[in-house]
C-alpha cells in the first residue's frame, strides 16, 4: 500500500469536497416542476396530432376531392350536350328533345297565357280545424281552358 503521510489534506468538519447533501430536496419545487414538465409534454403532443391531422386533411382534398375525376368530366359533358342540344326521340310520333332554356322559355309563355299542357291542378290549403279533425280538404276546380 501507498503511504500517503506528507500529501495528506486536513479538513474540517463540514468542507470535505466528497461529502454527501445534509439538506433535503424541496419536495414543493420538483412536483412543480414534474407537473409543469408533463402538462408541457401533453400540450405538445396535443399540438402535433392537430398540425398532422390538419395537414392530412388538406393533402386528401387536394389529391382526391379537388381534382375531378375522368368519369365525373365525362358524365358532365354528356349531360351539358343533352340539355343543350336539339335531337329527334322519334320522328314517327314527332318527338324532339329541345334544349334546356328553350323548354323553360316555352313554359313561361304557356304559363302567362294560361294555357298548360302539365297537369297543374291547384291543392287546397287545409285549415287549422280541418286538420285538428282530421277532416279531408275541399275540392277544388280545375281551371278552365282559355
Amino acid at each position: 500500500m501507498a503511504d500517503h503521510g506528507e500529501h495528506r489534506e486536513v479538513f474540517h468538519e463540514g468542507d470535505h469536497p466528497h461529502e454527501y447533501e445534509h439538506r433535503d430536496a424541496n419536495a414543493k419545487l420538483l412536483l412543480l416542476a414534474g407537473a409543469a414538465g408533463v402538462v408541457l409534454l401533453l400540450l405538445s403532443v396535443a399540438a402535433v396530432q392537430l398540425y398532422y391531422d390538419w395537414y392530412k386533411e388538406g393533402e386528401i382534398y387536394q389529391k382526391v376531392l379537388a381534382p375531378p375525376g375522368e368519369q365525373l368530366r365525362d358524365l358532365r359533358a354528356r349531360e351539358d350536350a343533352e340539355l343543350g342540344s336539339f335531337r329527334y326521340l322519334d320522328r314517327q310520333k314527332g318527338m324532339v328533345r329541345i334544349p334546356i332554356e328553350r323548354a323553360m322559355e316555352l313554359y313561361a309563355e304557356e304559363a302567362a297565357e294560361g294555357k298548360f299542357r302539365y297537369p297543374t291542378n291547384p291543392m287546397p290549403v287545409k285549415t287549422p280545424e280541418q286538420l285538428a279533425a282530421g277532416a279531408p280538404a275541399p275540392r277544388a276546380e280545375a281551371p278552365k281552358p282559355r
